[in-house]
């Protein structure tokens, strides 16, 4: 960048390091030279736990229909005041909502970003969420940018919030390459296998975990000899209700939920085929660090899975199909020597396009062109600097 800014990343907590955006969020600020705040709604156990590479300040929010909230809003602008904020870069629908007050009430000028990282929550949203989506226009009309990490997710903002296209900026997803681990999980030691299929993701409806379920109790009843068992790496409520499922399909033996992990990757280099059956997704984490561990991935065809995932490194299917989900994986099953060339192309994609050295110089000129703006006086981002 040719100065530092000032920015302030404004997002509802952090509860984890695992999570996508908070993942994506911890890595920018221990690499990018910046002044910077991140501003929390509300505290977490993770926080208190935890220390990160710049200040932090929670604001004790309980809902914009609370009688604190006046208050809070108050303690936000008093921070933009106070700390010469330049940027505010939101994250999840709440801090959107409050960084479009700070930028409508706020005496000091500064750039206003929202970022947008996936299509939606599905079941999981809030019924309150439906009042943000008659705000949403208003605020993508005031503010200076949109960060989205998949050119689906600015088709779909250009064209269903009416948002000019020179607004959305695409950056992706940015990873460390993951080392194998000296030992594999004793998981792959303990039940044996043929094939080992791995999911990232959380139980929750919109993964969509039950179509792998079924998929895989398909492929045992329709002739696939070979014995494939699935890991699910991840926690949620629908374990129990998966954990039945994969039972009366008669596979409750062959699908192994082991809960959140530190190290995904350890697991994944166990594994022969990465697998994402969401309903709704952005730029998946999980397929990318899926192809960083070189295996081939199926995944449903919904948001920006088909920017990572084609016919070169596995296979999309219709989202909701668990037949279409099968065929594609009997494919894989069917054929190591096809395995190991498409998990090849997998991991020379993410060299080529989403490690950090390759990502970071795209937020660098993204700050870099609202430092620009904001001295000019003028809209600050009009995609002057390169897309993911």
């Amino acid at each position: 960048m040719t100065r530092t800014v000032r920015i302030a990343y404004l997002i509802d907590t952090i509860s984890s390091d695992k999570a996508g955006t908070e993942k994506q969020l911890l890595n920018i600020l221990k690499r990018l030279p910046m002044d910077a705040l991140v501003i929390c709604l509300h505290d977490s156990p993770w926080l208190a736990a935890n220390r990160l590479p710049c200040d932090v300040v929670t604001l004790g929010y309980r809902g914009f229909l609370t009688p604190g909230f006046p208050f809070v809003l108050a303690s936000y602008l008093r921070l933009l005041k106070e700390r010469n904020i330049d940027i505010v870069q939101t994250f999840f629908e709440d801090s959107m909502f409050v960084g479009f007050l700070g930028k409508v009430l706020s005496r000091r000028r500064h750039a206003l970003v929202v970022s947008r990282r996936d299509l939606g929550l599905g079941s999981d949203e809030p019924a309150y969420h439906g009042l943000f989506r008659k705000i949403r226009p208003h605020v993508f009309r005031l503010c200076d940018g949109i960060a989205v990490n998949a050119h689906a997710i600015k088709a779909h903002v250009a064209a269903y919030e009416q948002v000019p296209a020179g607004k959305i900026t695409v950056i992706g997803n940015g990873l460390d390459l993951p080392v194998p681990p000296p030992v594999l999980p004793s998981l792959f030691r303990e039940s044996k296998a043929d094939v080992w299929i791995a999911i990232a993701a959380n139980l929750k409806p919109i993964k969509r975990i039950d179509l792998l379920v079924r998929a895989l109790a398909h492929l045992k009843n329709n002739g696939v000899k070979d014995v494939v068992r699935a890991v699910v790496l991840g926690e949620g409520r629908l374990e129990s209700e998966l954990t039945h499922l994969a039972t009366d399909l008669g596979i409750g033996d062959r699908v192994h939920f082991v809960g959140a992990v530190e190290n995904v990757s350890d697991y994944l280099y166990g594994a022969d085929i990465g697998v994402l059956c969401s309903d709704k997704e952005g730029l998946s984490n999980a397929i990318l660090e899926y192809m960083a561990c070189g295996l081939p991935v199926v995944a449903t065809d919904a948001g920006g899975n088909g920017e990572l995932v084609n016919e070169m490194n596995g296979a999309c299917v219709p989202t909701g199909d668990h037949v279409a989900l099968a065929h594609a994986l009997a494919r894989l099953i069917e054929s190591p020597r096809l395995r190991k060339e498409l998990g090849a192309h997998s991991l020379e994609k993410v060299r080529q396009n989403f490690t950090w050295d390759k990502v970071l110089p795209q937020w660098e000129n993204f700050y870099d062109s609202l430092a620009k703006g904001l001295a000019r006086g003028n809209n600050p981002v009009e995609n002057t600097h390169a897309e993911a």
